[in-house]
């Protein structure tokens, strides 16, 4: 079968699909990904092919948070950080709407894949009768983003005079069900299989264990360019982790690098990829993006987050909430409070246990492979009923015409 997956430009948009679409592919599927011009060479260091149909967009812009001068959303009142994120995605999803059907329409997939922020791709499949999974990144979108999303391009389809958007045949789930909130009903479960971009892997990862515990500090893709004042408060966590006898190795792109200024004695810092060095850490510290959050759940290692912006709160409200780690308001100074949040990170108490359980339970969830399975029974299923609609159809008119005659 043809599997067209659809995301928007960003890294953590992508990356947890990638293990799916790498486990389609070996089954011997075809797929595709729809990108915009500027995120090709993403798509083709994960080693998916990919087809330039849509103009480059900024993903960072989507999210910055709504002006106090902002109008009023669909559900009335100021709008708030979700809804506005949603309002954003439905734009995007409208201006990219044409050169998705264009695409659906020249290459018939026979399923679409698509990340909760992305709507273009299954309001395409949507309109072409294909069918079309959501695939998460980690703890499901809040309702109001969808609902404000779905809005618009509901409001877009009703000018076209096509069909709103019909909800997915699947949601793949890759969060720990203990993590998700129990709200959140998802039909197919899948475990979450870390990948963080083509990288290399340094000598000292691969020599054994560290002599003094490893932590890792992270900032995650996005928030150096959204922030570039986010120095003070990690400058202080790193200097708290070194007094605590911390093997410290900080993840963060080369470009970022200058941000830290200059680093104590042993501090790393590299880009290096999370699915290769958590596995050798003791406890992670993080901005909070889905990313750094589900890669650590699934490495069973304790958090401490530290969040800033969209669902980097909500992933660290469910850490906190279900005792695998705890947060920090980004802009703290307390120096007591700071401390506090090291040490317990740092030491044995029972987040090590939760954690541990955490990551247990991803690891007991079906594997990519098992989902693809489920894939294809799912376009088969819809295949029969679509002849049968066909067949049924078909019998209509002929006993239309056949009645005309007889008149």
């Amino acid at each position: 079968m043809r599997v067209l997956f659809t995301t928007l430009p960003g890294v953590g948009h992508l990356y947890p699909m990638v293990p799916l679409a790498w486990a389609l592919q070996a089954a011997g599927h075809t797929v595709l990904v729809a990108a915009d011009r500027e995120f090709v060479p993403v798509v083709n260091g994960a080693g998916l092919p990919a087809a330039a149909v849509l103009d480059p967009i900024d993903p960072v812009e989507v999210f910055k948070p709504p002006s106090p001068s902002a109008p009023s959303g669909p559900s009335g009142g100021p709008v708030s950080a979700a809804e506005h994120t949603g309002l954003r995605c439905g734009e995007i999803g409208a201006r990219a709407l044409p050169a998705i059907r264009a695409l659906v329409d020249a290459w018939r997939p026979d399923l679409v894949v698509a990340e909760p922020m992305e709507l273009a791709g299954p309001t395409a499949a949507t309109i072409a009768d294909v069918p079309w999974v959501r695939q998460s990144w980690g703890l499901s979108p809040p309702e109001l983003l969808l609902s404000a999303a779905t809005s618009v391009l509901d409001a877009e389809l009703a000018v076209l005079g096509l069909p709103p958007l019909g909800k997915p045949d699947r949601t793949i789930d890759v969060c720990p069900g203990s993590l998700q909130p129990s709200h959140t009903v998802a039909t197919t479960p899948m475990r979450y299989v870390p990948y963080n971009g083509p990288a290399n892997v340094p000598d000292w990862l691969l020599a054994g264990p560290s002599a003094r515990p490893r932590i890792c500090l992270t900032l995650g893709t996005s928030l150096p360019r959204r922030h570039q004042h986010v120095a003070p408060l990690w400058r202080l966590l790193l200097d708290e982790l070194v007094a605590l006898g911390q093997e410290v190795v900080i993840a963060i792109d080369e470009s970022h690098r200058p941000l830290l200024g200059h680093l104590p004695d042993g501090v790393r810092a590299a880009r290096i990829p999370l699915c290769h060095l958590l596995p050798t850490c003791t406890a992670i510290v993080h901005h909070g993006g889905s990313g750094s959050t589900m890669a650590a759940a699934s490495f069973g290692v304790p958090q401490l987050v530290v969040p800033h912006f969209a669902d980097h709160f909500s992933n660290a409200e469910r850490l906190t909430a279900v005792g695998a780690g705890t947060s920090l308001p980004h802009d703290t100074d307390d120096l007591a409070r700071i401390k506090a949040a090291c040490v317990l990170i740092t030491g044995d108490g029972p987040h090590r246990a939760i954690s541990r359980r955490l990551a247990d339970e991803n690891a007991s969830r079906p594997d990519p492979t098992e989902v693809v399975e489920d894939l294809a029974a799912l376009v088969l299923e819809h295949g029969q009923d679509s002849r049968q609609d066909l067949h049924s159809t078909n019998d209509l008119d002929c006993a239309g015409t056949d009645g005309y005659a007889d008149k």
